[in-house]
């Protein structure tokens, strides 16, 4: 036996530095591993006060900003409108002006709110097999689609 085997290795004692001997318990402290006298109780929140009431997040804030009302004359007419809706109609109309900064603005929210592309419905032509099924649905089962052979063949 050598004299290095009643030594641990620095692996198993957290290494130098981290064992705290003012306990005598030889409590393993390091990144991570507060002293037990430091360490949350169970039941104990690591943020005993917690948000403010009251206190709102850049979102809510910007949401209630936006949905206040305010004046104005249209049409020689006081109009309440929320302030989101205001500043839609000032870019639609800077927009029409010809400012493109404004006009590019403005189609990037559409397209945001709208999607890209084109949703009209347009007429499509039933299949032959389609049709087939609709009109035995109906009662009215001809005696072969238009198109030449059924889904039998």
């Amino acid at each position: 036996m050598s004299d290095h085997d009643d030594i641990e290795p620095e692996a198993e004692t957290g290494g130098a530095g981290n064992r705290d001997t003012g306990r005598g318990g030889g409590e393993v402290v390091g990144y991570g591993k507060p002293p037990r006298k430091n360490q949350f109780q169970p039941g104990q929140s690591g943020n005993p006060r917690g948000r403010p009431k009251g206190a709102k997040g850049l979102k809510a804030e910007l949401r209630e900003e936006l949905d206040e009302l305010v004046t104005i004359t249209s049409e020689g007419k006081p109009r309440r409108i929320r302030k989101r809706r205001l500043i839609i109609k000032a870019l639609a109309a800077q927009a029409a002006k010809g400012n493109v900064a404004a006009a590019d603005k403005l189609l990037s929210l559409v397209i945001q709110a709208e999607g890209f592309e084109d949703e009209r419905a347009t007429a499509k032509r039933l299949s032959d097999t389609d049709l087939l099924i609709l009109n035995r649905f109906l009662g009215d089962e001809p005696s072969e689609p238009e198109g030449g052979e059924g889904p039998d063949a």
